[in-house]
């Protein structure tokens, strides 16, 4: 069994197959504390049953960023405990996550999310989400994503929410 400062970090072509099956990348759109600007946010995130926490933290490990959450929904009879993790530092997600995957592309049906994804980290880094041109062009790219989507009609997996 892995233990905390073993080498624990995946081999990069594993965790590719495994974020093009259960990763989420996505661009939520909040209303500005002061209500001038929205505010754009970029998240990645792969969410596994609680049984499989070890190979999040291991995912953690390999990217060495992120955070784990421990989720469970009692209201929700159907819904099982399970864990998340998450990456939401804009820094942790251009030089860690966009690096990692432009250096082992994804193969499958996250390959298109994640360059959407990866257009829209780039327009946050030359500051166009504080203008609302910029938020629009972030916007339709989102669109184009839900578009191409075959997961669009679920908000599980969407590009988060307005």
């Amino acid at each position: 069994m892995w233990r905390e400062g073993m080498n624990s970090k995946l081999n990069p072509y594993y965790l590719v197959g495994l974020v093009d099956g259960e990763g989420c990348f996505s661009v939520t759109f909040n209303n500005h504390k002061s209500n001038r600007l929205i505010e754009v946010r970029l998240i990645f995130e792969i969410e596994l049953r609680e049984d499989d926490k070890e190979i999040l933290e291991r995912v953690k490990e390999t990217f060495e960023c992120g955070n784990l959450y421990n989720l469970q929904y009692e209201r929700y009879k159907k819904w099982r405990p399970h864990y998340k993790y998450k990456v939401s530092n804009l820094s942790d997600i251009t030089k860690k996550v966009i690096s990692f995957f432009k250096k082992y592309p994804l193969q499958a049906k996250k390959k298109k999310s994640f360059e959407l994804f990866a257009q829209v980290a780039k327009l946050i880094t030359q500051k166009r989400h504080l203008t609302r041109e910029g938020v629009e062009e972030i916007r339709l790219l989102k669109e184009d994503l839900a578009r191409d989507s075959l997961d669009a009609g679920n908000p599980h997996v969407q590009w988060g929410a307005e």
